[in-house]
């Protein structure tokens, strides 16, 4: 985003937030009324077009909504404030416009749902820097309905606009929309590193670094696989199938402990993507990766009825380990880090990047073995995955150059000859 000739990128930023007793039940009143809102409107949107064919827009339920408070017809909509329910009726419109897009589009349609309370998790503030105040020490934040809420001191948050918070197995978080100034400097494109993503290796470097897979996952796969067994043992189901005992304390706790334990999976991921990014990002001016369709790679095997798959166990295996290493996560960390420090990132064609000769160029199968790669046309030896990588080097270096003034690139390519 560009503004008055400096350049500023927006972030979030997420603080825990440590409530109460009491202000935790006012922030869950709040989740109630406003999934209770939705719902409703969601009713009446249906009910209008099935019974009258006639469309409710989120205009007229914001008007009825503002009669509503003024009024005074329903208390429970008085004491909440007014922009947490005007973002609830503008969320549902935002529902119901992707829904005829992908109507239009011929796409899976997914009608708007009424939202359960176990699916109904946030509050936002669409005004948050006129709603939620800062002390001066930013150790406490004033919630409109709530009170001064005790927060997790780490760095200053900037100014920001858009808020929501966020509870997540019974923790609370606040997330900010702020917006930080872009590093400013020159930007040297000689300098690119390219990386080459693998399920063995997370990240092979052009410079010769192999960075190892976390597997979080694998790792903690029989703590998760008893957690797993523990909530089924305390699961009731009927006939067909379904649990009945969604209330039961004994269940409840078994559902939170498997959730806790997901949640360390996911924060070990993020945590690692972090740190591995800007390592990358802070070794080099240009950063090449591979233009992978993550969606594409991890698609199911099995097939259907009258076709079936082939090698399912071993695909559905394999889908495991990419998904558990966070290959997509890892690439948008590094884009939102080179962002931030004015670097540059550049995406080439990854077919072939695995076969193809570093040094020759030449494409063969048989040059890749397993782990290590031999061209059987110069020669040329080299862990596998650091010959991808500076196979993305070399094609992120010439998609560089071909954005170059013509001249100047002329000037370039004489000098190298000589």
């Amino acid at each position: 985003m560009k503004r008055d000739d400096d350049y500023v990128l927006r972030r979030t930023e997420k603080i825990r937030l440590y409530p109460t007793h009491r202000q935790e039940q006012a922030l869950r009143f709040m989740l109630g009324v406003t999934r209770q809102l939705y719902n409703a409107a969601l009713q009446e949107r249906r009910d209008a077009y099935r019974l009258r064919r006639v469309s409710v827009t989120a205009k007229m339920q914001l008007k009825e909504l503002t009669g509503i408070r003024k009024e005074k017809l329903d208390s429970r909509i008085i004491a909440v404030y007014r922009e947490c329910q005007d973002a609830i009726l503008r969320r549902l419109d935002l529902a119901f416009a992707a829904f005829f897009r992908r109507c239009r589009l011929e796409q899976t349609p997914g009608f708007p749902r009424f939202k359960s309370a176990k699916r109904f998790r946030q509050l936002t503030f669409p005004h948050g820097d006129r709603a939620l105040r800062f002390d001066a020490e930013q150790r406490r934040i004033t919630i409109p309905g709530v009170g001064s809420v005790k927060l997790r001191k780490g760095r200053t948050v900037p100014p920001f606009g858009r808020a929501w918070l966020v509870e997540k197995n019974e923790r609370w978080y606040a997330c900010f929309e702020c917006e930080r100034a872009q590093s400013q400097g020159p930007l040297d494109i000689r300098d690119v590193c390219g990386v080459d993503r693998g399920a063995h290796v997370l990240a092979a470097t052009s410079k010769g670094e192999l960075i190892r897979n976390a597997a979080v996952g694998e790792h903690r796969k029989r703590a998760t696989a008893r957690l797993q067994r523990e909530l089924e043992s305390v699961t009731e189901r009927d006939d067909r199938g379904r649990v009945t005992n969604y209330q039961d304390p004994k269940r409840r706790a078994a559902a939170f402990r498997l959730a806790r334990s997901y949640e360390h999976q996911v924060n070990a991921r993020l945590d690692y993507a972090h740190k591995i990014a800007r390592r990358l990002v802070n070794a080099s001016q240009v950063i090449g990766l591979e233009a992978l369709r993550l969606i594409h790679m991890v698609r199911s095997a099995k097939g259907t009825a009258d076709k079936p798959g082939r090698n399912v166990a071993a695909k559905s295996g394999l889908n495991r380990v990419m998904l558990d290493a966070a290959f997509g996560l890892l690439e948008k960390k590094i884009v939102e880090k080179a962002e931030e420090a004015a670097r540059r990132v550049v995406r080439v064609d990854a077919r072939f990047t695995s076969q193809e000769c570093s040094r020759c160029g030449l494409i063969a199968a048989r040059s890749r073995r397993r782990r290590r790669f031999e061209c059987i046309a110069c020669g040329y030896r080299c862990h596998a995955d650091v010959n991808a990588a500076l196979v993305i080097r070399g094609r992120a270096q010439l998609a560089l150059w071909s954005e170059l003034d013509p001249a100047e690139e002329a000037g370039r390519r004489a000098g190298r000859a000589a």
